[in-house]
């Protein structure tokens, strides 16, 4: 009994050790420079705001000109927006060109922050183009490879953070094929990374967030409209006349039940951005939390069984 005492005490004062030192925050906001993709909608544009906010040095970066031109009109000088293509090398190499001339003599990247990202493909594997799975991980995987590479210099010189988008199907498969595998891909590229420059002091994180409701879900059901239509006669026969509602049933279901807290996730952001002892992984929402961390620990048998259940793959 003695030592099951000692253990819950030791125990308690390691996760009361814990809790404080993540409480750590760095300072100095107003001397530090952060680059975040995927500015123009959703945990992008708001974290972008965010960090205007609290005095950080901002580049936004956005798909669209007019998103740009937004940020312009209704942000501080201090944040820069800048019109930037992850999955083209030009455009990532035109970005760091603008990011270097406004960093002053000597100061490199506090942060960088990979959220820019795609639904891709809708439907079953068996009817993914090999265009699909390479426009998914254009942006997804290789977008976040590129975009680090090409900030990695920057951020090493402050010993800052590489801080990556993942999701919960990253860490348990499901739905989508191209969009799971570019998960899966940004959470192996994120450890490896991670213990690479792990003696330098630079930081890597992985956010895992699970589902909000974000502008990702609203162009879907056009999407399976189109697919429908573009497959050659003798596949589209084989369907039910109702594929390509079947097709978007489980994302609308993601969609319906998904928080629109995006504060939740913004904040694991900064807390990666800020925080002097980040976490190496954050994990964002109810269902992230609980539902997917109980699947992907569960079984095959079990996991499997729950995703049939769910009707997903019933296209």
């Amino acid at each position: 009994m003695d030592s099951f005492i000692i253990i819950c005490i030791a125990l308690s004062f390691a996760f009361i050790l814990e809790w404080f030192v993540r409480k750590l925050k760095i300072d100095n906001f107003d001397k530090r420079f952060v680059l975040v993709t995927g500015c123009d909608s959703g945990f992008g544009l708001e974290l972008a705001k965010k960090l205007d906010k609290m005095g950080f040095n901002v580049f936004a970066c956005c798909l669209t000109k007019s998103a740009v031109e937004k940020f312009n009109e209704t942000s501080s000088s201090k944040l820069k927006a800048i019109e930037m293509d992850v999955t083209k090398d030009a455009s990532i190499e035109k970005t760091m060109e603008i990011v270097k001339r406004r960093l002053p003599n000597g100061k490199g990247l506090w942060a960088v922050v990979n959220n820019a990202g795609i639904l891709g493909g809708v439907g079953p594997t068996i009817l993914h183009t090999r265009q699909e799975y390479e426009n998914t991980l254009a942006v997804n995987l290789y977008g976040v490879i590129m975009v680090t590479k090409a900030c990695l210099p920057l951020v090493l010189q402050e010993q800052g953070r590489i801080v990556n988008t993942s999701s919960i199907a990253g860490r348990v498969a499901f739905i989508n094929s191209s969009y799971t595998i570019s998960k899966y891909g940004v959470e192996a590229f994120s450890d490896v990374l991670r213990r690479e420059i792990y003696r330098t002091g630079t930081k890597v994180q992985i956010i895992e967030p699970g589902a909000f409701k974000t502008p990702i879900w609203k162009p879907l059901q056009q999407m399976s409209v189109d697919k429908i239509a573009s497959l050659p006669a003798e596949i589209k026969s084989q369907l039910p006349d109702d594929a390509a509602d079947k097709m978007v049933a489980p994302y609308k279901i993601l969609e319906e039940t998904g928080s629109t807290q995006y504060n939740l996730v913004v904040d694991a952001y900064i807390h990666a951005i800020t925080a002097k002892f980040p976490r190496k992984r954050y994990l964002v929402g109810t269902d992230a939390k609980y539902t997917y961390r109980l699947l992907w620990n569960l079984p095959e048998f079990i996991s499997d069984y729950f995703f049939d259940k769910q009707g997903i793959y019933n296209v």
